[in-house]
């Protein structure tokens, strides 16, 4: 018995000096920047209504509504905010993955997304896309950025109903 006790303390010392051998140390070492103050969004959230189209409006595949135009105006910009990413992101059509689909709901539209337009240089932005250039801003000042949206047909025939749709930007400061 007594034997039996002796090896099992020797055997837990062992075990206890072991694990006290194999401790290791590893480094971390941490980076980063501290910026002057990027800018404000003036409205987080907005609503654009783009407006009443009839679905006879939209004759075939492609067939696009009038533009609304959007501005997110950008205020108290630092002195180091001189270029900004901006990315806007939702749910893309299934038939389109370049236009935004509408909202799921009763009586929703058919056949239809939503269309965003750099209103400067006329380009079509598609959602959920990293590749957009940077905007330029005025550091120290405020800046409005102009978009536009419109309805395009993803289909030959536009079944009419509600043509809602939630969108979200992210803004990344270069």
């Amino acid at each position: 018995m007594k034997s039996t006790f002796l090896n099992s303390s020797l055997l837990i010392s062992l075990l206890v000096m072991s694990a006290s051998l194999r401790a290791e140390t590893y480094n971390l070492q941490m980076t980063g920047n501290i910026l002057s103050r990027t800018c404000e969004v003036e409205n987080e959230t907005q609503t654009v209504d783009i407006g009443k189209f009839s679905a006879s409006d939209f004759t075939s595949t492609g067939s696009v509504s009038a533009e609304k135009e959007f501005d997110i105006r950008l205020t108290g910009c630092g002195s180091s905010a001189s270029d900004v990413v901006i990315s806007f992101s939702g749910i893309a059509d299934k038939d389109n993955s370049r236009l935004l689909a509408l909202s799921d709901g009763d009586n929703v539209a058919k056949g239809v997304g939503i269309e965003i337009i750099d209103n400067k240089t006329r380009v079509l932005i598609p959602i959920n896309f990293d590749g957009v250039p940077a905007y330029s801003l005025t550091p120290g000042a405020d800046n409005t950025l102009t978009f536009a949206l419109r309805y395009k047909s993803t289909q030959d025939v536009v079944v009419p109903g509600n043509a809602a749709a939630v969108m979200y930007f992210d803004l990344q400061y270069q």
